[in-house]
């Protein structure tokens, strides 16, 4: 059974510095930081150490949030469904295509109209942005409720990184 741990304890490495089972590959440290990526486009991950990214799914009628690995979070075809959560500064963003004519909040320039995904939106607070600049953001949410997720401390156990990955249990 893995065990959970508040998303606040996780995302701050004084207060917890590893997760347990989390390697990035090349490197001998397990720590948060190298499990943290962010969406580049909303049909590619990739990987800024400093955000978390956290997969919410549900299973059986129940929210369950699994920390993202480096190691997945690079790849293409992981396939698990579910909502890619990029946490930063207490901010929980989610890639939305967002009305034309929006400003980003950090560098206030525009965002672009385009297919796709363009921006991250924090879903606690509205705030709006590029997705490259969310890890650029100052301030902290105040309204966030990161506090209160529970998140899966193995992601690198077989059947945790087979469901990222939607492969079938063996």
């Amino acid at each position: 059974m893995a065990r959970s741990i508040s998303a606040d304890r996780a995302r701050d490495p004084s207060a917890h510095s590893t997760v347990p089972g989390v390697l990035r590959e090349g490197s001998a440290r397990s720590s948060l930081s190298e499990a943290s990526g962010i969406s580049g486009a909303s049909s590619r991950t990739y990987v800024n150490e400093a955000s978390t990214l956290v997969l919410e799914t549900f299973e059986n009628s129940i929210k369950k949030y699994y920390l993202v690995p480096l190691s997945i979070a690079q790849r293409n075809k992981w396939k698990k469904k579910g909502t890619k959560l990029h946490i930063f500064n207490d901010h929980t963003f989610i890639a939305k295509h967002l009305p034309g004519g929006t400003m980003c909040q950090v560098c206030r320039k525009g965002l672009p109209r385009r297919i796709g995904k363009q921006g991250y939106e924090c879903r606690d607070c509205q705030h709006r942005c590029h997705k490259h600049c969310h890890v650029k953001v100052e301030t902290t949410c105040p309204n966030s409720n990161i506090h209160s997720l529970e998140l899966c401390t193995d992601p690198q156990s077989p059947y945790a990184v087979r469901k990222l990955l939607g492969k079938a249990a063996s």
